[in-house]
């Protein structure tokens, strides 16, 4: 069980690694959709944006069930006596941060849809 429980969480942060990658490249797409020359590579856009998409969604599949598997292990598997109640605390602010880096690239990849769709 506890490989199990070991691999869970290296998928799981590797998922949200991903993710936040992702969601990187999505930003920079947005920010190169803003220049003059961007309808000249609309098209390889389009598609690096639907396969990131799929990356995307992947990654959150991984990250949800990963993550009620990790929760549920937390305390017999990675819990720190040393660190106390301390580390709950860090454990917050550390998904509130994730979260919102989230958010923000969630709204970036409603833009594009928006954008690439009005661009069919």
């Amino acid at each position: 069980m506890s490989i199990f429980i070991m691999l869970n969480n290296f998928f799981h942060d590797f998922a949200v690694a991903l993710l936040f990658a992702s969601l990187l490249v999505l930003g920079l797409i947005y920010r190169a959709s803003k220049k003059e020359n961007f309808k000249v590579r609309i098209d390889f856009a389009r598609e690096l944006y639907q396969m990131l998409n799929r990356v995307i969604v992947g990654c959150w599949v991984v990250i949800i069930l990963g993550g009620i598997v990790r929760t549920l292990a937390y305390e017999q598997y990675e819990w720190t006596e040393a660190a106390g109640r301390g580390q709950v605390i860090a454990l917050i602010l550390k998904h509130l941060l994730l979260v919102s880096f989230v958010v923000g690239g969630t709204v970036l990849q409603l833009r594009l849809r928006k954008l690439f769709k009005a661009q069919q």
